[in-house]
């Protein structure tokens, strides 16, 4: 078995075992109020030319010959879904595969973005801490109007999780193009 598919194997494990769409945040619970921002906040992200990082200025990380993918067990639970959706499983079942779906695709943000970060200059870091700061709250907010059309509490959690994951896939993508921006391959 390869570290590809150990490491694939151990996230997928680690989000059966967080499933449960009741897990994700739940969008009537009352939010964390948080601190004031004691810097400006820049209103949007505007692109500059890239400059090429130094060999010496690349993070530690690029050394390594290890690229694990979250694609295949994402593949896998979504194939998984659609079964139970055309074999009528019960919207539980279903919700706990979303769920895992879910957070199979927010680690693959998660850590696109830790390491889009490592390419930065600290300035950068700041603002993009702050642009990804203000999207967890729009997705938040998604999420809670998603769940808030359905009166039936199993499907509109599954209608919040579709958001969610909507909303995820599209942040994904926003910061995949950001990196071709600022990283030559």
């Amino acid at each position: 078995m390869s570290a590809r598919s150990i490491s694939a194997t151990i996230l997928l494990i680690t989000g059966l075992g967080l499933s449960g769409c009741e897990s994700l945040p739940a969008p009537f619970a009352q939010p964390t109020p948080k601190p004031p921002r004691s810097e400006p906040v820049i209103a949007e992200s505007t692109p500059t030319t890239p400059v090429p990082l130094s060999e010496q200025a690349l993070p530690a990380a690029t050394d390594l010959n290890w690229n694990p993918s979250l694609e295949a067990p994402l593949d896998q639970l979504e194939s998984r879904l659609t079964q139970q959706q055309e074999n009528g499983s019960s919207q539980l079942e279903i919700n706990e595969t979303l769920s895992s779906i879910a957070y199979l695709y927010d680690a693959e943000l998660y850590l696109l973005f830790k390491d889009t970060l490592d390419y930065l200059p600290p300035k950068a870091q700041r603002h993009e801490v702050d642009v990804q700061n203000r999207w967890l709250d729009q997705r938040q907010q998604v999420m809670t109007q998603a769940f808030l059309i359905d009166q039936d509490g199993e499907i509109a959690r599954y209608t919040a999780g579709q958001a969610f994951i909507a909303e995820t896939r599209k942040r994904i993508e926003e910061l995949q193009n950001l990196r071709k921006l600022i990283v030559i391959d």
